[in-house]
């Protein structure tokens, strides 16, 4: 059994691997904290060198990906809640 954790508002989600909670974290974070996640996603910091999806070289911030179309705000999400599971 795994557990993550929304870094947002600490409520926990159990699933039965590591995958599985974090997929329900990013599920929760996307419905209900969009705005804090876009806000951190849009920071300079953190933006993506390449689109985790397709590889695509992007280097500067974008909300979605130019080559393949990818919510880079969701895919924030799951690399944050990755370091929230486990």
């Amino acid at each position: 059994m795994a557990q993550g954790r929304c870094y947002v508002c600490n409520e926990t989600f159990s699933a039965k691997d590591k995958d599985a909670a974090v997929d329900k974290v990013v599920e929760h974070m996307m419905e209900a904290h969009h705005g804090w996640l876009w806000g951190d996603a849009m920071q300079t910091k953190n933006t993506f060198e390449k689109c985790p999806v397709c590889g695509a070289a992007l280097g500067k911030l974008y909300a979605k990906c130019p080559s393949c179309g990818a919510d880079l705000i969701e895919q924030y999400a799951r690399k944050v809640a990755a370091g929230y599971a486990h």
